[in-house]
């Protein structure tokens, strides 16, 4: 595991909230100033985000040089959407819409090498310093060097939790509770959160059960972070640079011309 890695593994042992921010924003400049506001993590989203391959790669090295992981979100799990992710050296991929086994596993194959189990096709890059490191040592460490990450945002997916979380070679489960509380079709608005809560408790247990961690959304206040931590989360987003970037704004303009 990575420095990189281990220093949020080791907050996670700690207790302590592991916090990061989504950017959907396509320059990098947003994810180096995430990383040296002191967030652990950032989520590149190339699901929702306007950025194309280049700027993602750019994204990456932005995250990692303020000291931050780089976890990027990809669309699918499709191997051609996720190898040339993979051989730029992110800390972790996130995959949308794990509502099956079969996704999960579908996931973690294209994440690993042929001799593992998997189907990523060889032709690491930055992942190997660009040849500077030995690429043998890199194809029998890699599956170990990049977190998968599932997220868990529908009610296919909590249905099926037990057997996504029993599947082999992934590290974390993640709630998406925007996605989850739509899939409620059948729940009153004012049910969903207290369901939603309850769905992270148990998200969180399955992963605990299986040697994994779980993550979810907070606010951007201690408090928030904290109630997730009781509810067995140990990292968390806490904000999305359009959002920040939005709500600031709004914010003053509205109180200069109060």
């Amino acid at each position: 595991m990575n420095a990189r890695l281990e220093k949020i593994s080791e907050k996670m042992r700690q207790g302590k909230p592991v916090v990061g921010v989504f950017v959907l924003f396509a320059d990098a400049s947003v994810s180096e100033i995430v990383g040296y506001s002191g967030c652990d993590f950032v989520w590149i989203d190339s699901e929702h985000g306007m950025m194309d391959r280049r700027e993602i790669y750019h994204h990456v090295l932005a995250a990692q040089s303020a000291g931050a992981c780089a976890f990027v979100r990809v669309p699918g799990v499709e191997a051609y959407q996720i190898k040339n992710t993979l051989d730029m050296g992110p800390d972790g991929v996130i995959f949308p819409f794990v509502n099956t086994p079969e996704i999960a596993r579908q996931a973690v194959e294209a994440c690993t090498y042929p001799a593992d189990g998997g189907r990523r096709g060889i032709g690491p890059l930055r992942a190997i310093k660009y040849g500077i490191e030995d690429e043998g040592a890199y194809l029998k460490a890699a599956k170990d060097e990049v977190w998968k990450i599932f997220q868990i945002e529908s009610m296919e997916a909590v249905r099926n939790l037990d057997e996504i979380a029993k599947v082999p070679g992934y590290q974390s489960l993640f709630v998406g509770p925007a996605d989850l509380g739509m899939s409620m079709t059948d729940v009153p608005p004012e049910k969903k959160p207290g369901l939603i809560a309850d769905i992270q408790r148990q998200v969180a247990r399955a992963a605990a059960e299986n040697g994994k961690v779980c993550g979810s959304c907070a606010g951007p206040t201690r408090e928030s972070c904290m109630e997730l931590v009781g509810r067995g989360i140990q990292w968390m987003t806490i904000a999305q640079d359009a959002r920040i970037l939005s709500g600031y704004l709004t914010d003053a303009v509205r109180r200069i011309n109060a």
